[in-house]
This record gives C-alpha cells, structure tokens and sequence, in this order.
C-alpha cells in the first residue's frame, strides 16, 4: 500500500514550527509511477498554499520557484499550467502566475463535491481496517487531531487535519479516489477561509473528526460515510456564516 511522500519545500525560508507528520493529502504513486518533476512542484506548491504560505494573490515568480525547488524554469512553467487548469492558479500574460481566490459559490459548490467523495473515502478506510499498523496509523492520526491543544492555532489544526486525510486516503486504497480528489483546490479554500474560523468551530471540527474516527477504527462504514458527510454539511454552513473579507483577499 503507498505512503505518503515528504513534500518539496522552498530552500530559502525556514519552515514553520507547526508540529507536522511527513504524510500529506496525497498518496504516493506506486514506485513504477513516480511523480514527475512538474507533478511535484505541483504538490509542493499544494502543500505551501495548504500551510498558508501562498495566500490568494500571491504571485508565483518563475525564477524563485526554480532556484528554490532547484528545477528548470521550464518545469515550474508546466507545474503552473497544470494548476492554472485545476482552477489554482490565474496565468497573466503581463504579470505571470498568482493563486486564484475561490469565491463563496465556488467554496460551496466544491464541499458539495467533498461531501460525496469523501464520504466514500470514509467508508472504503472503514470497509478496509484491519488489525495491525494500519489501524495503529489511523489511531494516531485521529487521536492527535481530536486532542485539543490550548496552545495550537489553526496552523496547528490543519496539520493535524491533513495528516489525518492522508492516513484515511491510504487505508481506503482507491486509486480512482485519489485521482479525481481535487486536493490543490481543497488546500486553497482550506488556506483561504480557515484563519476566520473561531475557536469553537475549530473545537466543534476536531470533535466531528473523532467521530468519524471512531466509524473507522471499529470498521463501521456507514457511520463513517454518514459522519463525514454530516461534518461536510456543517462545514458549508460555517462557511456561509464567515466574514466575506475572506473571499475578498489578495497579496
């Protein structure tokens, strides 16, 4: 079964002191399908958005995502294209590439999206648990992302969170799943509206995802199909009720 690759990350700025694991949204590809070099620029770039190191707006300069991914010009130029295409990145002719904000529409219509297919993901993790490392995996994750730390933020949260997916993704073992996830543009709304989020909602979230949690390790798959799709209702009503400057932001 794939792990979960360590992501590129700039050379030139330190990384942040937010307790992460080395596992990310996305599995690995089988070793005779490794990704390629535009495919992982295209994650690190995911993964730098996922950490609010790219915010809407923010412009995405050639020359410094080369030297600090150490790849040719030509490489981030067909990363770029490829998240231009996923609806990422806005490509302009005179001022080159920046992250597109999401609207509220397109915040909402994509948590429609997530509520079907990760529900699915859910119910294949819970189809599939098994004694051993796996259910170990799936334990960790979910306890680190259900224990509430007075002194985490939403950084914090969001780690936890994407090491959790990761971990579910994993178990599910779906190829297709994997595929047709629309990881960059849940790493953007994630990015984009959950510094507005308060501290109850962070709190109300953690303890969904235990929840679900719980489905999984006891091999319940419809409770862990329901309880996801229920969490994803209720995040796209938090998102009704957030502030619209976060949908209104740039760099």
């Amino acid at each position: 079964m794939p792990d979960f690759p360590t992501p590129i990350m700039p050379t030139s700025k330190p990384t942040s002191a937010v307790r992460t694991s080395n596992k990310t949204l996305a599995p690995k590809p089988k070793a005779s399908r490794p990704l390629s070099s535009p495919d992982k620029v295209v994650e690190a770039i995911s993964t730098g958005i996922l950490m609010r190191r790219f915010g809407p707006g923010h412009r995405l300069v050639e020359a410094d995502l080369s030297s600090n991914y150490n790849v040719s010009r030509g490489t981030v130029r067909e990363a770029l294209k490829k998240l231009a295409a996923q609806g990422v990145v806005v490509l302009n002719p005179h001022r080159g590439a920046s992250i597109r904000p999401l609207s509220r529409r397109e915040a909402e219509q994509l948590l429609l999206v997530l509520e079907v297919l990760c529900g699915l993901a859910a119910r294949l993790a819970a189809q599939n648990i098994t004694p051993g490392p796996l259910r170990e995996r799936m334990k960790t994750v979910s306890d680190m992302l259900t224990r509430v730390h007075l002194e985490s933020g939403v950084e914090q949260f969001m780690a936890d969170r994407a090491a959790y997916y990761g971990v579910m993704l994993d178990i599910a073992d779906n190829a297709e799943l994997n595929r047709v996830m629309p990881l960059p543009q849940i790493s953007l709304l994630r990015s984009q509206y959950h510094g507005f989020l308060r501290s109850k909602d962070i709190r109300d979230m953690r303890k969904e995802y235990g929840e679900i949690g719980d489905a999984i390790l006891q091999g319940d798959a419809l409770q862990a199909e329901t309880r996801m799709c229920k969490h994803l209702r209720r995040t796209r009503d938090r998102l009704l009720a957030v502030d619209e400057e976060a949908f209104n932001q740039s760099f």
